[in-house]
Parts: C-alpha cells; structure tokens; sequence
C-alpha cells in the first residue's frame, strides 16, 4: 500500500545533508539531492585503492526522520547481477562447470533449441531468450525452476548468439544452475561461499520479512512535494538479488582490486569478454556488455559499471580499474539519474587521476 507524504522536500533534504565543512563533492551531492529531489542517498569512494569518502545524505525513512549512513541497507537490484556471474565463474575456477556447457544440460528438459544457449550467452545477455519469464510476478515468491519451466513455450526473440538484448530470465536460470552444481539453494551458496566468508556480513539475499537493522524505506517523487511509498516486491529475483551497503560494497572493491575470491585473470574476463550492446554511455560513448559488467571510456579512461533499477531504489557501482578507483551509489527513491551523479562526481576526482595514456 501506498502513503501519501506531502513534505518540505528543500529543506529536509538540506538539513540532514549540510554539513559544517563541505567538500567539492559533497557540495555537489547536496546540489544533485536538492535539483533530483533524491530521499536518501548514500556513497562510497575509493581512489587508487584507499577509501576517500563513506557517507548518506538525506533520509532513509521520512517517516522516522533516519538519517541516511553508510550503513545504511539499500536493495542492490541489477548491481546484483555481476554478483551471480562470480558464483558462476567461482563455480567454475573450481572446474565444476564451464561456461561453454550448453544450458540444456541443466535444464535437460527444455526445448531442443536451447542446446545452443550456453552459461556465457546467459551472462552477457545474448541467448535470444525473453526478458521475462511469463510466470515472473514480483507479488508472488515463487521457485526459479518454476518461473524457467514456465518460459520453456515462450518463443526466442532472436537466434541465440546474434545480438544483445537485457535479459532478465537468463539470470535465474544462473541461479538455480549454481543450486545444481552446488547442492545447494543458491541464497544459501552467495551468502556462505561469496558474501559472508569475505566479511560482507551486511549484504544478503534480498527478504521483505526478516528483520533487516538500518534498512531504507522506498519512495517514488511524483512531482512537486509529493512523494509515495514505493511498491513493496516480495518475490526473491535473481536478476536483482542482493540487499547491502556502501561500507559493504566498499570492501566488494577491495576484494576485486585485491584478486580475492576469483583469479585476477577471471576477474578481468567478466569485464574483456564483452559484446556489443545497444546501450550508452553520458557523451554517446558505447557501452560493450560482459558477465554482469558493462565496459566503456569516458576522457581516455576505461571504466566497468553497472546501474541497478527497483520499484524505489536506484543504485550504481561505477569503476575505474585501471586507476583502482570506484563510486558507489545507493539511493531509496526514483526517479534518479545516478550516473550523472557518479559522472560529476568522477569529474571533481579527476586532478587526482592522471589521463590514461
């Protein structure tokens, strides 16, 4: 259900974000919360491998007057899908699966033509299949292997391996493939083997019941001061799985930058072995597409981003590895264009970092 808040929104938002010292980036983050009327906003920066800045800006609940922190709980939605790769090629630098293996041969009933679907194609978003499964209702819990079944009569939308289109059912076909490689449920397996042992203990399977300490509330702006509950999603999706936090995304690149859980060559992979997608770029830069990752420049720099898009939340992990350095953003309310946030904020680091050669 939705409530209704009609709000000062200049001067909440002013109140929690001034601060007795401001920086250039955080005078710019309070100028974009007050033009995009964010809620909450709470960021994370690295800059050649040290953190610079953890911070929240604004709310993470209107209601309660929470202040918005590094800690706190955003949902990640499609940040999370870079995540589910690194189950995938965890799995495999165990030599447990490979990403040519056709995904009939986990799915040994779907239709023929999906022979030559392979875990690589579900990855990078080139299988051919429909973005979503028939089933897929975001009111409703329901098991992957019942939401795959489902799309099983559901015709392709192109020949596998022929061009690229975002595809969100091809990502819970990865989960429920590392539950089968696994023996495990594929919550259970993130948590235990990727998050937790890695001392990501704030980021999880996303859980509309549990009890969650420092989690934002959701809200969509509908014009002037006029701002709504977010609609809730109750079923766990795959594609957009994970709940966390900037201190926790924070130690995500850490663990990137430092080779941990993956090779540094497996690491590399899920950003080089791209293809060529239909999306782009702030100055028309094309954007090529990896295993959850989507790779392009900006002023002679490589950079490996990912943005995330929920019912209230809106969320970026934008990198420059190169340079080992990120930009973490989480914020609780749409609409939101976070990357020109992440961009201005690139641009106030850039005395910091030399042009690429």
């Amino acid at each position: 259900m939705k409530f209704l808040l009609i709000i000062n929104f200049i001067v909440h938002i002013t109140g929690v974000s001034a601060q007795p010292k401001q920086d250039s980036i955080d005078a710019f983050v309070v100028r974009q919360m007050k033009e995009q009327k964010i809620v909450g906003l709470s960021i994370g920066i690295i800059v050649y491998g040290k953190v610079t800045k953890v911070k929240g800006y604004g709310w993470a609940n209107l209601e309660a007057k929470a202040s918005a922190t590094e800690q706190s709980i955003y949902m990640l939605a499609s940040v999370s899908k870079h995540m589910v790769a690194v189950g995938i090629m965890q799995l495999m630098q165990q030599g447990r699966l490979s990403l040519s293996d056709p995904c009939t041969k986990y799915f040994p009933d779907a239709p023929a033509h999906w022979e030559k679907i392979t875990l690589r194609h579900l990855m990078n978003h080139t299988s051919g299949l429909p973005r979503e499964s028939l089933a897929f209702n975001p009111l409703q819990a329901q098991p992957d292997s019942v939401l795959i079944k489902a799309a099983y009569n559901q015709r392709m939308v192109f020949e596998t391996g022929t061009k690229w289109e975002y595809c969100n059912l091809g990502y819970f076909m990865l989960a429920d493939i590392i539950r089968k490689v696994s023996g495990m449920p594929f919550q259970q397996y993130m948590t235990s083997n990727v998050f937790y042992n890695n001392g990501l203990i704030a980021t999880e399977p996303t859980n509309s019941k549990k009890i969650i300490p420092f989690r934002a509330d959701s809200y969509t702006h509908k014009g002037g001061d006029t701002i709504l509950n977010a609609e809730t999603t109750l079923a766990f999706r795959p594609s957009g799985a994970f709940i966390s936090c900037v201190n926790d995304m924070l130690k995500w690149e850490m663990l990137i930058q430092q080779d941990k859980i993956l090779s540094k060559a497996n690491w590399q992979q899920m950003w080089s072995d791209t293809v060529t997608s239909t999306l782009n770029h702030p100055g028309s830069n094309s954007v090529a597409y990896g295993y959850g990752w989507m790779r392009t420049t900006s002023q002679n720099r490589n950079v490996v981003f990912h943005t995330g898009s929920l019912a209230g939340f809106r969320t970026l992990f934008y990198r420059f590895p190169d340079e080992k350095t990120a930009i973490v953003l989480l914020a609780n309310s749409e609409p939101v264009d976070l990357m020109k946030v992440a961009t201005g904020i690139a641009d106030r680091l850039t005395p910091r970092l030399p042009s690429k050669k």
